[in-house]
């Protein structure tokens, strides 16, 4: 389906976390509103979600899961698992999916299982993965993934080639660009950082 909003979102799992990176545009068709949009999003210490799509839907979802997760947290009296967190999304899209939430989400963390990441699409489809793209500038941002991702990636280097693969996206899609937001997720937690393309 065509959107009226762009982005490119690119998310990598590695062997000692998962790294996403995101471009800053917000667009409605042709008319840029804004280049310092955010389209990542901490929602635990231990996990981020970014994601292409209509900002004011993505916007929701953030809001709804910061709620969720912590009647979660509540009743299970316990952290939220990167794979249960990516399933309650899963429902929640599913659910809506008469009149959806323009969102494609990835979802990447750390917890007692080690690095995840999963791709959801607006209709709740549940993708583990190694590495993904989203977004209008999904086809570029690939090109560079397959070509540079291996297996065992450090998070350095996977903040490198995420990089990379949203420039490529801002490059050839008109619908991206603005700054590059990276997201770094390992034991320790979460850290962020604006590159300017």
């Amino acid at each position: 389906m065509s959107l009226p909003t762009g982005a490119t979102v690119v998310g990598i799992k590695c062997s000692d976390g998962a790294v996403v990176a995101t471009d800053s545009l917000v667009s409605w068709g042709t008319f840029i509103l804004t280049d310092k949009g955010v389209k990542a999003f901490k929602l635990t210490d231990s996990i981020v979600l970014a994601s292409a799509g209509l900002t004011s839907d993505y916007q929701m979802l953030v809001n709804r899961l910061q709620a969720y997760i912590k009647l979660y947290e509540l009743n299970q009296k316990k952290a939220i698992s990167v794979k249960a967190l990516a399933k309650m999304i899963a429902n929640t899209l599913y659910q809506q999916k008469m009149a959806p939430l323009y969102v494609q989400t990835v979802i990447v963390g750390v917890d007692d299982s080690g690095p995840a990441l999963y791709s959801l699409d607006m209709g709740g489809s549940l993708i583990p993965d190694e590495y993904t793209a989203t977004g209008s500038g999904t086809q570029t941002a690939y090109g560079v993934l397959e070509r540079d991702y291996k297996e065992g990636l450090t998070v350095k280097e996977a903040e490198k080639i995420a990089v990379t693969a949203v420039k490529a996206g801002i490059a050839r899609d008109a619908q991206s660009g603005g700054s590059i937001r990276v997201m770094t997720v390992t034991k320790d937690g979460v850290t962020e950082q604006v590159v300017d393309n």
